[in-house]
Order: C-alpha cells, then structure tokens, then sequence
C-alpha cells in the first residue's frame, strides 16, 4: 500500500505501481516477485524494474517486493 501511495504522490497519474508475482520451482522459496514502475499512457512501457525477492509465501514476496520499491523512493524522493 506505501509503494502505491508513494508513487501515486511522486508521480501523479504518469506512472503507475505494479508487483508482479510469479511461482518457482524452488522448494524453499516457490514465490518470487519484482516491482516495477509502468508508463500509464497506454503503452504499458516499463520505467524502471526493482531487484526480484523470493519467499516461502505468495504474499510475502509481494509484500518485500513492494517494500524494497518503497524504501528506493523514499531515498530518492524524500
């Protein structure tokens, strides 16, 4: 929710948030996920791509995935 909020009052309604979630093969982590920032113009164009993280749950790798996005704007927009 802070990574929406976040880019939303950085970046108004040009670019929008989006957390990608994906299944693995790995036993220990079958969850991965990436963070991005896309265009919002229509042609869906990625901005920027935010490291990938893995986790044992579908929602944590959303959550840390979102988190690691957040903590970048907030070093880049303070």
């Amino acid at each position: 929710m802070r990574f929406n909020n976040a880019t939303q009052r950085i970046f108004s309604d040009t670019i929008r948030p989006i957390v990608l979630v994906w299944e693995t093969n790995d036993r220990a982590n079958p969850w991965s996920a990436q963070a991005r920032l896309v265009r919002n113009d229509g042609t869906k164009k990625v901005v920027l791509r935010f490291g990938q993280v893995s986790a044992a749950r579908k929602k944590e790798a959303k959550d840390m995935a979102a988190q690691s996005a957040f903590e970048w704007l907030r070093t880049q927009y303070p």
